[in-house]
């Protein structure tokens, strides 16, 4: 038997067991009752078997067509769920869309962006890891992910990696309202900074050697990290019940600054720190040579676009 059977055969074939009647059938199908004839002649042959028995005044379904017509049925309703599905993800209404972020990218870009993205794209499920960049590199190299949102690390010169940068993330260092630090009589200067046990998220892989430098310390001495973790809940704990000095982006703790809860120090230091020194390197990363689906480019535009419309002087922050 030849399984290349044309849908629209099978449609013939429901509508003749539905209607029981050439006439009828054949004007649903908007064809001359000798074209419907034809196509029900055709699919029989390329079955190898007869579906109908035809009588003078009526047509009916034989045994073996009883049989089939529910399986084409089923075949024709996943044809129509095929071609709806085909068009969601053409037009990034639907489908699946994975791609990963880091804690930086959730509070800094992401806010605000996967409403607009569920609103844009009503049928569309969406599937976000929070996780740090290395892992992140590890998923997308599985294409697990179609692409991540992140400090960038070592991936800028990487040739099998597309590196979007987008504008750097402003960052400062943060202590609490008591900190000895605030109550001497001069300023704070960056080099008491390695006096005092430090907590942040992650540490840049290149972050040591330009941190020894900033902070006045010698080559080989160790940054006095006391906790590194991906939970800013704990960091903030840390930070307001010790005199640990939390080196972290600025947004997340916007509001216990505004407070008065959480100190920002990088503002008080003096000599300030260089603005460069104060960001983070930030950018959307995706395998090269991949073709993103129009969900991804869809989220990727609006990632930009937030990137871009940023208010200047979140950017620009000294």
């Amino acid at each position: 038997m030849n399984t290349d059977i044309e849908l629209k055969r099978l449609r013939h074939f429901v509508l003749l067991a539905e209607e029981r009647n050439f006439t009828r059938a054949a004007e649903r199908a908007n064809l001359s009752q000798t074209a419907f004839s034809r196509s029900i002649l055709a699919l029989e042959e390329r079955l190898n078997v007869r579906v109908f028995d035809r009588g003078t005044r009526s047509v009916h379904l034989t045994a073996a067509g009883q049989q089939l017509v529910a399986k084409a049925r089923q075949l024709l309703e996943q044809a129509r769920n095929l071609v709806l599905d085909v068009e969601g993800i053409a037009n990034a209404d639907g489908g699946e869309l994975s791609f990963g972020a880091s804690l930086m990218a959730v509070d800094g870009v992401l806010n605000g962006l996967l409403p607009e993205l569920m609103r844009q794209s009503p049928r569309l499920t969406v599937n976000v890891e929070v996780n740090h960049w290395r892992q992140l590199q590890q998923h997308l190299e599985q294409e697990r992910i179609e692409f991540f949102v992140s400090y960038p690390g070592s991936l800028l010169d990487n040739s099998d990696f597309t590196v979007t940068s987008l504008p750097a993330i402003p960052s400062s260092v943060f202590c609490r309202p008591g900190h000895p630090l605030l109550s001497a009589d001069a300023q704070p200067s960056p080099r008491d900074l390695p006096n005092y046990r430090w907590a942040t998220v992650q540490l840049r892989d290149a972050a040591a050697k330009r941190m020894q430098a900033l902070f006045g310390m010698s080559a080989n001495s160790p940054l006095p990290l006391a906790l590194t973790s991906n939970n800013l809940s704990l960091l903030r704990e840390a930070t307001l019940s010790s005199d640990m000095l939390l080196f972290t982006w600025d947004s997340w703790l916007q509001a216990d600054v505004a407070a008065g809860t959480i100190i920002d120090l990088g503002q008080k230091l003096r000599p300030a720190l260089p603005q460069k020194a104060m960001k983070l390197d930030f950018a959307i990363i995706q395998l090269k040579d991949r073709t993103a689906s129009p969900a991804a480019r869809r989220m990727i535009d609006l990632i930009k676009g937030a990137a871009k419309n940023a208010p200047s002087s979140n950017r620009n922050r000294p």
